[in-house]
């Protein structure tokens, strides 16, 4: 080997690793642009077809809530009328049962109060010869 041969050899191999063109050239070589095609379009039929599922399911759910508005609306038709006929007496109601417990109240009061006007009563019925309907309790002794 002479050293001509040497320096042409030396020359050409610095030419294709610093030549920018035949680099990208090469790697152009090495991309199969029939096996990205192939790989882009099965992406976008992955992706569309999941669109169409998406779409699908949302649709669905959009006809489900139609349904169950639908069901409710009519419910509260069927039930709205009777309710606002019932709840004024329902409100009445309340307030009578309200009254009938400041009654009973009073009426406890009252019973609470006549006690010893009953006491009264029956000793006086025991002057005239009635007898009482009940005994009457034993007075307690008094203590000392």
């Amino acid at each position: 080997m002479n050293e001509n041969d040497a320096t042409t050899h030396d020359t050409s191999e610095t030419t294709q690793v610093h030549n920018p063109l035949e680099q990208l050239l090469q790697l152009l070589a090495l991309v199969d642009p029939l096996e990205v095609a192939t790989r882009a379009v099965d992406i976008s039929r992955r992706t569309t077809e999941s669109l169409i599922s998406i779409v699908e399911n949302l649709a669905v759910t959009v006809d489900n809530l139609n349904r169950t508005t639908t069901r409710i609306n009519t419910l509260l038709d069927d039930i709205e009328e009777p309710m606002r006929r019932v709840m004024p007496q329902v409100g009445n109601a309340m307030n009578a049962m309200a009254t009938m417990g400041e009654a009973a109240t009073q009426l406890t009061e009252l019973s609470k109060r006549l006690g010893p006007l009953t006491t009264l009563a029956e000793n006086a019925g025991g002057l005239f010869g009635f007898k009482p309907s009940r005994p009457s309790p034993p007075a307690e002794p008094t203590k000392p």
